[in-house]
């Protein structure tokens, strides 16, 4: 008699797991989630659409600075004097797509297109932004194989 009460048993821990789950569980996890606890506030909006703000010209400036580090010297690079795109992904952090030109003794000059992801480390102090060492590039992509 014992084992006819077995699957009952399970069948209504299951239920009873399920129905705390949907009425206590999801409910506390949403209000969590919409809360502000995990809001991060710094100043700096984000944006879906491109734009050009001195930080984005900024984050540019250093994008160029790393790629003339990663391109081996017997390129020469010619730098243009503003992005083709960038975009605020806010956080101070940034996306950057522009092109370089280049040309060395044994090719001639040929465009590549090359897009930046590059994050700014001191937050809201502008005092050390022309300094490499408070940017982190997160990214690079359209100029391996140089």
């Amino acid at each position: 008699m014992q084992k006819k009460f077995v699957p009952f048993l399970f069948v209504g821990g299951l239920v009873g797991i399920l129905v705390f789950q949907y009425k206590a569980v999801i409910p506390f996890a949403e209000k969590v989630a919409s809360s502000s606890l995990f809001l991060v506030d710094s100043g700096d909006e984000g944006s879906r659409f491109p734009s050009s703000t001195e930080m984005t010209s900024y984050a540019f400036f250093q994008c160029n600075k790393a790629i003339r580090d990663e391109i081996d010297s017997e390129y020469n690079i010619s730098f243009p004097t503003e992005p083709l795109q960038s975009w605020s992904l806010g956080n101070y952090r940034y996306i950057v797509n522009a092109e370089i030109e280049l040309n060395s003794e044994t090719t001639p000059t040929f465009v590549k297109k090359y897009a930046c992801q590059i994050g700014y480390d001191n937050e809201a102090d502008m005092e050390g932004i022309m300094d490499s060492g408070n940017w982190t590039l997160h990214g690079l992509s359209g100029i391996s194989g140089l």
